[in-house]
């Protein structure tokens, strides 16, 4: 698996200079390419550097996107989980809050995600010790569970 992540790497590394050249440095073709990179980081465990690229990704997004743009509510939910799986609950819950209120705003927004960052806020909160906060999302992730179990026909 580590090379695969490495070699997942070198092409995402690759992919950045290529937007970079072809489009510029503020494209946000450059921050999806530099999303995928922090994302390996975050796999192979080097949480410092994933969350200098994540951070760099949201700043990207936000100079090139509108603000309730999906890329970005996604980068937010992603430095948070990189930044929960760091233990720094204090940083990661409003990271992962911030994208969660951005998606929960779309039409149809990404299940996974919103998943994910229902997940990740109730254990954030639980480790920042405010329950209350914690069994909020975990009633939402519970209530959406059951829903889209209920809507699956039998086999």
């Amino acid at each position: 698996m580590r090379d695969k992540l490495d070699e997942a790497e070198a092409r995402f590394r690759r992919a950045v200079d290529i937007y970079r050249a072809v489009y510029g440095d503020h494209h946000y073709l450059v921050a999806i390419a530099l999303s995928n990179l922090a994302g390996i980081s975050r796999d192979k465990k080097n949480y410092s550097r994933a969350e200098q690229l994540f951070r760099e990704v949201i700043r990207r997004y936000k100079e090139a996107l509108p603000a309730d743009n999906v890329n970005l509510g996604i980068a937010h939910i992603k430095l948070g989980r990189t930044l929960l799986r760091h233990n720094k609950y204090k940083d990661a819950a409003p990271e992962t809050l911030a994208g969660y209120e951005i998606l929960i705003k779309q039409s149809s927004p990404s299940t996974s995600f919103m998943r994910a960052a229902r997940k990740d806020l109730a254990a954030e909160y639980e480790a920042l010790n405010q329950p209350q906060k914690a069994a909020r999302f975990r009633a939402e992730l519970a209530e959406v569970t059951a829903n889209s179990s209920s809507t699956i026909p039998p086999q």
